[in-house]
């Protein structure tokens, strides 16, 4: 790379870094680890009868009885859903709750997480602001671990629900409840942290079983129950409380399902043939779904709670070098087991699917509609996070930093055409490809290069290709750069790398057909927030690239944006050569 200052591409074309600062329309947080209740109100919560009737599900609870055990309790925790568990159902994110802010990650994490500000005031370094972005997103097909810890957590009284409006859980009004509805949102977001993912206990259902009687016996750890169909197209989380003896090895586990507020379900087990199954539902009004699986499936399993109670989890996409951070600004994970991420948004029923491959051939994803786990460093997170089992959300996709795949967006399966996004997150940095639109049918193509980028071939009909974004934290300052692809042609390929040894930032045309005499037309954008909370913007219009001839525009990130000043932007030919040197313009 050439000396001068470069630049490439900036920040999200329409969203600037001030967004990112927890104001009036910023979601707000929970009770924080210093003690402090939420700041902030959300007015926007839509009221259904079953979020404003005590007791009440999507139809009539009455519909759903008790289950009333005969054999001997063989564990309990002393737990009761009428009491213990909330009076209103499960909801997903169309009931436009208040689910994570700032000051929530911040109470996961610590304050490495701000640039600047905290609490209320916290403003995000990139990585986390589209960490928390994808967990919200995520909440859409419901809220159900964020009800099962939160309930365990009252009832073992690390939280108290008087703070949130009520002596009991059962009494807790959710509508106008944003601190409430914030703290479940938070504890939404325990099925990814590493700790809880490193206590996860799976295996045959019996060995899944004895944890749990142990566990409610002793209360050495509180356990959330996530059951999922064999082919993983439903998940759901909720809480055991208790544990039947049947006889002759069959076993009933006692469970609060936040789908059915005030009401005792039971997980069937037979211990011999090493099976088990759970009847649930949308609503009381229908009970067709059956969960089911056996010792090969592993789709019965417990999440812990505890392993975080303590401290910080370690900051999965947080960068840095150490793990021996100040305990007031959290950790990140160890060198050997930090992880890029990817994760596919949009509609939860109506998706593609990713499917990576390894240069030996080997896939993880579905394929001809079978679930493969082939590549041994691709692992597979899936979400407690359907409410109503139309649908299941895509798994998150976790590998080592630096492998390369090939992975195809496969829209086989769509009912209709759709528009997602895809990113990656991970080492203080994320890059996202938006507005990608499929049809059914169309697989489109993205390669992970060496170092940190994404290529992505869009082979659609439509003529808008996908906009590009990334976003990373250097010497204290953070930096969004966006892409706007506005004059290429269907078909064409594009890439967003990350150098961050030479710290500089690459808008690859290569594979991209242009409009004008083959000259792709783009817009870029940058914005950076410094230490002190300044907000600096530039913007290029019309950069013409080719990418026949594989031309490049580079930006030196470490060096280049000085407030109120022009941004050099270096336009690359194929060999890397500097070829010319464009301004972006800065914005008032």
């Amino acid at each position: 790379m050439n000396s001068r200052p470069a630049a490439v591409l900036a920040c999200l074309l329409t969203l600037s870094l001030a967004a990112c600062g927890g104001g009036d329309d910023s979601p707000k947080t929970a009770e924080g680890k210093d003690g402090k209740p939420p700041i902030g109100a959300a007015e926007d919560f839509k009221v259904k009868k079953s979020l404003v009737s005590k007791g009440a599900s999507a139809g009539d609870a009455s519909a759903v009885e008790d289950y009333v055990p005969e054999g001997e309790l063989v564990a309990d925790s002393g737990f009761r859903p009428e009491r213990d568990g909330f009076g209103f159902e499960n909801y997903g994110n169309d009931v436009e709750p208040q689910n994570l802010g700032p000051p929530q990650v911040q109470d996961l994490f610590g304050d490495q997480v701000c640039l600047v500000g905290s609490g209320a005031e916290c403003q995000l370094i990139p990585a986390a602001q589209e960490w928390m972005e994808n967990q919200n997103e995520g909440m859409a097909g419901g809220h159900c671990q964020g009800f099962s810890v939160t309930a365990l957590r009252m009832y073992n009284e690390l939280i108290a629900p008087s703070d949130y409006g009520a002596r009991v859980p059962a009494a807790l009004e959710i509508v106008g409840n944003v601190d409430l509805q914030a703290s479940i949102a938070e504890h939404f977001t325990y099925q990814f942290l590493p700790p809880i993912v490193e206590g996860r206990v799976k295996g045959a259902p019996s060995e899944v079983l004895q944890q749990l009687v142990d566990a409610l016996n002793t209360g050495e750890e509180l356990y959330t129950l996530g059951v999922y169909k064999p082919d993983l197209s439903g998940g759901h989380a909720i809480t055991p409380f208790a544990v039947e003896d049947k006889g002759d090895g069959e076993y009933a586990i006692l469970v609060y399902d936040n789908n059915f507020p005030g009401t005792t379900r039971a997980v069937q087990v037979n211990t011999n043939d090493e099976t088990w199954n759970y009847v649930s539902g949308t609503n009381p009004d229908d009970l067709g779904q059956v969960y089911e699986g056996s010792a090969e499936t592993e789709t019965l399993e417990l999440d812990p709670t505890l392993p975080v109670e303590e401290e910080y989890s370690p900051c999965p996409f947080c960068g840095g070098g150490s793990t021996e951070a100040d305990a007031e600004k959290g950790s990140v994970l160890e060198k050997s087991e930090r992880y890029m991420e990817i994760t596919l948004g949009g509609d939860p029923r109506n998706h593609p699917h990713l499917v990576f491959t390894d240069d030996d051939g080997r896939r993880t994803g579905v394929v001809d509609g079978k679930f493969l786990q082939e590549i041994p460093e691709v692992e597979v997170v899936k979400t407690f996070a359907t409410r109503n089992w139309e649908g299941a959300p895509e798994p998150r996709f976790r590998f080592p930093e630096g492998k390369e795949y090939t992975i195809t967006v496969d829209g086989t399966d769509l009912e209709k055409p759709t528009t997602t996004n895809v990113d990656l997150v991970g080492n203080g940095l994320f890059i996202e490809i938006e507005e990608i639109k499929l049809a059914p049918g169309q697989k489109d193509e993205m390669a992970l290069p060496g170092g940190y980028g994404i290529t992505y071939q869009s082979n659609g009909t439509d003529e808008m290709a996908p906009n590009l974004y990334a976003g990373l934290e250097e010497d204290g300052a953070a930096y969004n750069f966006a892409a706007s692809a506005v004059g290429v042609k269907q078909g064409s390929t594009l890439s967003l790398l990350v150098e961050q040894e030479e710290k500089v930032v690459i808008l690859d045309s290569t594979g991209a057909e242009g409009v004008l005499d083959g000259d792709g037309v783009f817009i870029l954008q940058l914005t950076k927030l410094d230490s002190k909370g300044r907000i600096s913007q530039w913007q290029a219009g019309e950069v013409l690239l080719n990418g026949a001839k594989e031309e490049k525009a580079a930006f030196e990130y470490g060096t280049s944006p000085r407030r109120g000043k022009p941004l050099p932007i270096v336009i690359l030919d194929k060999d890397a050569e500097e070829k010319d040197v464009i301004e972006a313009k800065p914005e008032p």
